[in-house]
């Protein structure tokens, strides 16, 4: 039932950016800009990590060190397949703290706010509405809002 209400919230949250953005009377093309913006940002330490794989994610999303490409499962050598700085990366583009934190520094510094920043909301929204979340590491398709993958357990 809490997925609903997150996902409830971030639908909400998409529509109220667009509608405050369309009723501010701003340029669309700076808006579908900010948009796109944060998937550019988050995604492409993801796309680099698949294309040094050969354009395929691994079954377990681990790659094994040393095993000379032979992936064993739970393997106490295996190694994230992104850093976890890219995670961060990710989660900071996704987040609604940045983009509402340029808006108030923005409103201190001049009375008015950026409004593409809207867009960037609209799309942070649009993602939580659709089930897409802040990126739980080391797991690409587990967030916050779901967990898809099992966690790993250490092998003692």
């Amino acid at each position: 039932m809490a997925r609903v209400w997150l996902r409830l919230e971030g639908l909400l949250l998409a529509l109220a950016a667009l509608v405050a953005y369309g009723a501010a009377g701003g340029g669309w093309a700076a808006f579908i800009v900010f948009f796109v913006l944060p998937d550019g940002i988050g995604l492409v330490p993801f796309a680099l990590a698949a294309r040094g794989t050969g354009g395929r994610w691994p079954r377990d999303r681990l790659r094994p060190a040393g095993t000379g490409g032979r992936r064993r499962r739970g393997a106490q050598d295996a190694q994230p397949l992104v850093a976890p700085r890219w995670f961060l990366l990710y989660n900071a583009a996704h987040s609604t703290a940045l983009p509402l934190l340029l808006a108030l520094l923005g409103w201190w510094a001049t009375g008015r706010v950026y409004l593409p920043l809207l867009g960037w909301l609209t799309h942070i929204g649009l993602d939580r509405a659709l089930g897409l979340g802040l990126k739980l590491y080391p797991y690409l398709r587990s967030t916050h809002l779901q967990l898809e993958e099992a966690p790993l357990r250490p092998r003692w």
